[in-house]
């Protein structure tokens, strides 16, 4: 069992004596609990918000796909349309990017909320 810490090795660790007081406890491993239990619940709701605009994001890219298509019918006869149409094709590929990139977020979350729940599961 390791010795517990002088007076002069608590003073070089304040950001461990904050988290030891938010824990409420002097051992080690609760404070570890605390620590990973909060990361674990940011995780989740960051998760949670990017499932939410993923989605939206998902059923904005559906609604300017069925534009652009309908757009393709009679965009072509109007002053404006052409011009409108390719802003619109733009503005899909963007949004296919985004959707994209949100994804790949959305996988590192996951696998973050996937170590931090081992974390949590090991302190316990």
């Amino acid at each position: 069992m390791a010795t517990p810490p002088s007076e002069y090795a608590i003073s070089r660790t304040p950001h461990f004596q904050e988290l030891r007081m938010a824990s409420g406890s002097d051992n080690l491993q609760g404070s570890f609990h605390l620590l990973f239990t909060q990361q674990y619940a940011e995780i989740d709701a960051l998760i949670n918000v990017l499932c939410e605009k993923r989605d939206d994001l998902v059923r904005k890219i559906e609604r300017m796909e069925k534009l652009v298509e309908e757009g393709e019918s009679f965009c072509v006869f109007h002053d404006c349309g052409d011009v409108g149409l390719e802003f619109m094709k733009e503005s899909l590929e963007t949004d296919k990017k985004l959707l994209g990139a949100l994804t790949g977020l959305l996988d590192v979350a996951c696998e973050g909320r996937k170590e931090k729940r081992r974390h949590v599961s090991r302190s316990e």
